[in-house]
């Protein structure tokens, strides 16, 4: 069994330390309430809604801040792994990352592939796999937001033997109809049961420049169940979600099937040429 928590933060992007002390509450609360694993949303450090180039910049951080070195202190005090979507400026370029620290520090981080909206004037895409990593409680794999929107992108860490995936996300409202659950969530129980793995979704709240979020934190079981979910609230400073699961030890569905082993891949080559 491992406790999972998702943290919800509102974030402001014309306050980078403000985000950062955001980060630091929800990860110490997190901490008191025994959580193992702790996710928290997309450009956590930054905010998301840049005027210009120089004030994403001026908000990155490296993988040898301060900040990081803090997180890490953390993750090696208290035994946890912690998962955070950030504006991160490594190989003297900017990235939509998402990093993985555990008990030992600085386990690796991955870059957003499938850009959003106008985030290609902002990041590099990356261009690299799922990151998939070993962890003290599962095996664990990343990604962020609109990378999931992409069957073949997760069904690449399932592949890689992922048993939970943590999502750092930024889900906006841009006119979609709202349904409850709200369609982002549907799509990351279908994630979960199409892959057998268990997904945890740190989203954000808190309208910035006029942009409104989804607000809809979700853990979900691998059966694509869910075992919590964020009460939509857009003011609030943090919130957490919590869900004790435990983690998939195989792919099978039922005595007969198997998600892996029924897979007939020659047959889905087309795709790959569309």
């Amino acid at each position: 069994m491992v406790r999972i928590a998702s943290c919800q933060l509102n974030l402001d992007v014309t306050n980078p330390s403000l985000c950062l002390e955001a980060m630091d509450s929800a990860i110490e609360s997190a901490i008191s309430r025994e959580a193992q694993i702790i996710v928290l949303p997309e450009l956590s450090n930054s905010g998301y809604i840049f005027e210009n180039v120089e004030e994403m910049q001026s908000a990155a951080i490296t993988l040898d801040s301060e900040e990081v070195k803090r997180w890490q202190d953390l993750a090696k005090n208290h035994g946890v792994v912690i998962v955070a979507g950030l504006n991160l400026l490594e190989q003297s370029k900017y990235w939509n990352a998402s990093l993985v620290i555990d008990t030992y520090g600085v386990c690796n981080w991955y870059a957003k592939t499938h850009l959003f909206g106008n985030e290609a004037a902002f990041f590099n895409a990356g261009s690299n796999p799922p990151l998939v990593i070993d962890t003290p409680f599962g095996r664990l794999a990343t990604m962020v937001c609109y990378d999931i929107e992409f069957p073949e992108w997760v069904r690449l860490a399932m592949l890689q033997g992922a048993q939970i995936l943590a999502l750092p996300t930024n889900w906006p409202l841009i006119g979609q109809t709202i349904t409850s659950p709200p369609m982002e969530v549907v799509r990351v129980q279908a994630a979960a049961s199409q892959n057998k793995l268990v997904i945890a979704v740190a989203d954000r709240c808190g309208a910035e420049r006029g942009q409104g979020w989804v607000a809809s934190s979700v853990i979900t079981s691998d059966e694509g169940v869910i075992a919590a979910i964020a009460d939509g609230n857009q003011e609030s400073r943090f919130q957490l979600i919590f869900a004790d699961l435990e983690l998939p030890t195989d792919t099978a569905i039922t005595s007969w099937n198997d998600i892996r082993k029924d897979r007939r891949p020659a047959l889905y080559s087309a795709i790959l040429n569309q």
